[in-house]
Order: C-alpha cells, then structure tokens, then sequence
C-alpha cells in the first residue's frame, strides 16, 4: 500500500514526552529479525580526510552493518561530491532512538540519520523535509511506491534506502523428496496446503513455519491479515483494528499450522524455526528480504523465495514490508551549505549503491541500483530479489504502519506465540492483544 500517512495529531518538540514520543524503548527481538542491532562507535574510513564532515547515524550491524560500512569507505575514499568525508556512528538498535530523539532535542543531531519509515510520522516535527533542496527529477530516481511512502503531512521527510517485505523461503531438495516441483512454488492457499501436506506425507522435515520471534510473527500476522482484508489499525490509528473477522481468522490459521494441519509443532521458541529450516528439517519458513543473504550464506543450502500470498479466502495480494530511510535531522544551526551537501550524500547513499542488494538482501528503493549489472548478476536477484521488486512495482506491500507507539516492542506481541503454541485460544488471545495493544496506544495518546 503507499496510501500516505498523515502525522500523529498534535506533536510539539518541545512538550513531548520520551514516553510518549518512544514508547518502550526495549526492542528485543527486532535485532534478530533485520541485523539492526549493532555497536557504538565513530567508523568508516578514518584515514580518509575532507574539508566537509557529515555526521551520519546508523543503526545496522551483521550483513547489513558490513554493507553499510563497504558504502561509506567507497564514499570516503572515491569521495564523489568532492572534499566531503562521511563520519558514521553506529549506535546499537535497543538505544538508537532515544539517543537520536534526545539529540533532536537539544538540536545536536547529525546531519543525516537512518530511520524506519514506521516513525517517521512521530519524528516529523524534528526534521527537516528534503523538498527544498531536491531537483524536479529526483522522484524518477527511486521506484515510485517506494519513494511516495517517504511523504508525510505532504512533505518529502526521507530518501527511501530500500523495502524490506517478507516472503517465503523454501527448501528445494525437500520440495524435491516430496514429488513437488521446486519451480513452481505455491501460489495461494490450495496448493500451499497441498505442498504442506506432501512434504509432512513424504518426509520426515515439518512443512511450514513463522518466523517465530514477537516481531516475526507481528509481520507475518499483518501480511496474512491484510490479504484478508483487515488491517492492523484503524485509519487514525488511535485504536486496534485486528479483533474483527479478519484477524480472528487470521489467529486461526495460526494455530491450525500446529494443530489441526499438522505443519509444525505447538513451540514458538525463537530460534527453532531458523535452525530447523537450516538443517533441512523444516520446509518452508517466512521471513523478511534480508535473509536471502542468510540462505545463501549456507554452504550448498538449495533454496528459492516466493511471494507469500497464501492466506485462506483471500481477498488481495499483499505482503507485509517495512522500509530503511534517510532523514535530515533539524539543526538550527546547520548551515545551507552543509544542509545541501548532506542531502547530495543521502541521494548518493540511496542511489548509487547496489551492495545493498547484493549483500545485505534489502530490495534497493533507487532505480540506478536496482537496475545495476551487479544487482542484477547476483545470485539474490532470480532467487529472492527479483520476487521482491515485482511486488514493490504492482503496489504489493502493507507497510509496518506508523502507530502512535512503539511497534516493534516484542511483548506487546506476545499473544501470537502463545496463539501459536496453544497456550491460549485463538479467540481469547485476540482478545487479550487487542487490549493489550489498546492499553499501549491509550497510554502515549
């Protein structure tokens, strides 16, 4: 979807507080899911010198950590806008947005700032929108659904980096051992069901899982939700929206995948899903972009992606995403010239970089990149990427929505394990989520 989210209704800078602002500042779990996490620390190039310094803050570690850090040595080294050096510091995922919001604060904020899209409505009045100092021309750089989810309130508030939806991973050889064919995956329910039921029939490996973590099963949750027709939130995002039909059936599937249909086991243990599908015990798994680098980082590991538009009496096909970008971080006392020079980095950055395609999996949002001979030589392109990009283009993506609270917090999602492993029905753990995630938004209103 790029229906364009308005702002949360009444921020002020000045009389926000963290709590409301953050939300919980815990995120554990997200880390897992994206590479996010990472450590503190002033890196890059340091032999590298420049007149101009831009500050940029990130928040990326593991695959996406050593894309990013490649990305800025290249831009230090090369240095592509002339006597400019780009100064990065990393901060790790469980502090980055209390340490960036107590900064904008104080206006000490850096000049260029990573940013799930999912908050930028709640920073809005801490940044400074990009349409000024951008060229009539720059829209066509960017794939369009990516590059108009960065507009809030009618503002250009960020340069997409990248989409990063989530699929379905599958192993070829056990699709091979259960008499399916490994080229023509699922497409919807009916021959998903059938595959599951081949490959428990004909192997000895469990067919289908969830990511397993909070914020995996969250995303996995909105993707089937969506092609039901609901939706997570209401339109004002001021109440849920996932306790109706929709969202009760969705809770269903859930425990039919380890009950009635037998896929897998009642056990929504972290990491049992990710080490099963590794060790050829688990057919097919959900997860997000980023874990195409994952599988092919596996010695001989045979794997394919598909789009994950699977739900039962599906009503369209879309797929849960979330989306890296760069924003401007408000500094009064920022000159125009380092103003403008930061944004000709941001445009660098977001374009001219398809290693975060070929390395960190991400789907890149700039056309030049995800064109590129490099991108499209890759072996992530045919297996996963390629996938990814033919959803962006057809308007496929539900994005993570720009609640007025902290959604990747992985308690407040707690029920879809317990749905999950049937601690709890899938009636009553709708219900219990529902006010749970009621509780939250009242309480940051």
């Amino acid at each position: 979807m790029t229906a364009i989210d308005p702002p949360v209704p009444g921020v002020d800078r000045h009389r926000l507080s963290r709590r409301a602002f953050l939300g919980s500042a815990t995120v554990a779990g997200t880390m897992g899911l994206s590479g996010c996490g990472s450590l503190t620390g002033v890196l890059g190039n340091q032999n590298a010198t420049a007149t101009t310094t831009v500050q940029f803050w990130t928040l990326f570690s593991g695959g996406d950590g050593a894309a990013m850090k490649s990305i800025v040595e290249r831009f230090n080294d090369e240095q592509p806008l002339g006597d400019v050096r780009i100064e990065r510091q990393r901060i790790p995922w469980n502090e980055y947005y209390t340490k960036l919001y107590t900064a904008l604060v104080a206006d000490t904020g850096p000049d260029i700032a990573i940013m799930h899209q999912a908050l930028m409505g709640r920073f809005q009045a801490m940044l400074d929108p990009f349409d000024d100092f951008l060229g009539s021309d720059t829209r066509s750089h960017y794939v369009p659904t990516l590059y108009d989810r960065m507009t809030v309130d009618d503002q250009q508030l960020a340069l997409p980096l990248d989409a990063h939806p989530i699929g379905i991973y599958y192993n070829r050889s056990l699709f091979e051992s259960a008499g399916l064919d490994p080229d023509a995956p699922p497409t919807d329910f009916e021959s998903f069901r059938a595959a599951c039921d081949a490959i428990v029939s004909e192997t000895d490996a469990h067919a289908f899982a969830s990511a397993l973590d909070p914020i995996g099963m969250m995303r996995t949750f909105i993707a089937v939700l969506n092609q039901r027709g609901g939706s997570l939130l209401s339109d004002d995002r001021n109440s849920v929206a996932f306790d109706g039909d929709a969202g009760l059936a969705t809770a269903q599937l859930f425990a039919d995948i380890t009950g009635n249909y037998g896929w897998d086991v009642p056990n929504a243990d972290n990491q049992r899903a990710r080490v099963a599908f590794r060790d050829n015990n688990l057919a097919m798994i959900v997860n997000g972009s980023w874990y195409a680098a994952v599988c092919e980082s596996i010695d001989g590991f045979d794997w394919g992606a598909f789009k994950p538009f699977i739900a039962p009496d599906k009503q369209r096909d879309v797929t849960e995403s979330g989306s890296h970008a760069i924003v401007l971080p408000r500094n009064p006392t920022r000159s125009e010239e380092t103003t403008r020079t930061a944004v000709a980095t941001a445009e660098w950055i977001t374009q001219k970089n398809p290693i975060w395609g070929t390395t960190a999996g991400h789907l890149p949002a700039a056309t030049d990149a995800l064109n590129s001979n490099a991108l499209r030589d890759s072996p992530l392109w045919p297996k996963s990427i390629s996938i990814f990009s033919e959803m962006a283009n057809d308007d496929q993506f539900a994005y993570l929505p720009r609640a007025p609270f902290n959604v990747n917090e992985g308690s407040t999602w707690d029920f879809l394990g317990d749905i999950y492993a049937h601690t709890v029905s899938p009636k009553a753990g709708i219900s219990r989520g529902a006010e749970t995630v009621q509780g939250v938004i009242d309480d940051v209103k």
